[in-house]
């Protein structure tokens, strides 16, 4: 099978969620310590928890996860109530669960693109989009808002006095 390129974006997921990246430490050392309280802690009214972001991750590796597993007609939406879900909803679903789905996203993504050809990279995923912009750009969003975990949990440990 032809999955040079898959491959590679594998190798990146895997790297960004459990793996040696270059710039530091991977999601799971980021969030293996991140008590509930400080999952649900925001620095002010309106701005996003750990938890929120999580789970925004989660959303949008769902739109590729569902379009692999064979649903077409599924598009993930900004305008979603369940892009970024409400403090009240993650905590009644549990810090440990948004972290559970995280993990199931993991190893779906894993499973359904080793499955894949080189090939689907370039179909479209949308009129504007291809898999590859899709893969791409699931990658750099995770990345960018696993930044604001870290500093997320970096200040709510600041604001309990620890270091």
């Amino acid at each position: 099978m032809a999955n040079k390129e898959i491959q590679q974006l594998v190798m990146q997921f895997r790297s960004i969620y459990d793996g040696e990246p270059w710039y530091g430490n991977p999601m799971q050392e980021i969030l293996k310590d991140v008590p509930a309280e400080a999952a649900f802690w925001a620095p002010k009214k309106n701005a996003h928890s750990i938890a929120q972001l999580v789970w925004h991750m989660v959303y949008w590796r769902q739109s590729l996860i569902k379009r692999l597993a064979g649903d077409t007609a599924y598009k993930g939406s900004v305008k979603s109530e369940d892009n970024w879900s409400t403090e009240a909803k993650l905590k009644a679903l549990g810090w440990p669960a948004i972290r559970e789905l995280l993990h199931a996203s993991q190893k779906q993504l894993i499973e359904l693109l080793e499955k894949q050809t080189d090939k689907l990279l370039d179909e479209p995923y949308s009129e504007k989009a291809t898999y590859r912009d899709l893969i791409t750009g699931i990658i750099q969003h995770d990345l960018y808002h696993l930044g604001q975990v870290a500093y997320l949990k970096s200040i709510s440990k600041m604001q309990k006095g620890e270091t």
